[in-house]
């Protein structure tokens, strides 16, 4: 190939990766991602770290369970605060995280939310999670094509709770902005 095809293809690369970053939708940032471990007897060794980068966030992570796990309950929910308005609940769910693995959800959002995340996992994660397995999440980033568009400009504060039996395992909080892409 021809130093100037090369020079073709790597100045067309750099136009089309900066034009993929403006055309998305929104801007979604982590500002805050804390992962805090309430049983250690179970969840023997995790980590956690948020990644800025031009246009969104990525987080890394793993988790190393000490015994194999079925029946685990995610209490999560979403909340946003908008300028000059209220703040607003959009969701409070208890799931069955087994239920979501194997498909069990219908709910679109459910859905795309956990394959967006699941794509970034270093195994194909099912019940019961297998004990003394690192499981890497690697850069993982919230596709901003989840978000309906009449979303507004907003900080939003994301909670997980983690159960087994009736016992926290763990919690997660992510604390964020989420805004429209520059066009």
């Amino acid at each position: 190939m021809s130093s100037t095809r090369k020079l073709i293809y790597k100045v067309s690369f750099i136009f089309v990766s900066s034009l993929s970053c403006c055309l998305a939708a929104y801007l979604v940032r982590v500002d805050h991602f804390n992962f805090h471990v309430d049983d250690p007897l179970i969840i023997i060794s995790q980590s956690a770290v948020v990644e800025q980068d031009v246009n969104r966030s990525y987080l890394s992570g793993h988790l190393l369970f000490s015994e194999p796990l079925n029946d685990i309950v995610l209490q999560t929910s979403l909340d946003i605060n908008r300028p000059k308005l209220p703040r607003m609940r959009l969701f409070d769910v208890r799931l069955q995280i087994c239920h979501i693995m194997n498909n069990g959800y219908k709910n679109k959002f459910v859905r795309q939310f956990y394959n967006n995340f699941a794509s970034f996992v270093n195994e194909n994660v099912t019940c019961p999670v297998k004990p003394h397995f690192n499981y890497t999440l690697n850069r993982a980033y919230v596709d901003d094509d989840v978000f309906p568009d009449f979303l507004p400009e907003c900080t939003y504060r994301m909670k997980l709770i983690f159960q087994h039996k009736s016992k926290t395992l763990a919690h997660i909080q992510l604390d964020g902005r989420l805004s429209k892409a520059i066009k």
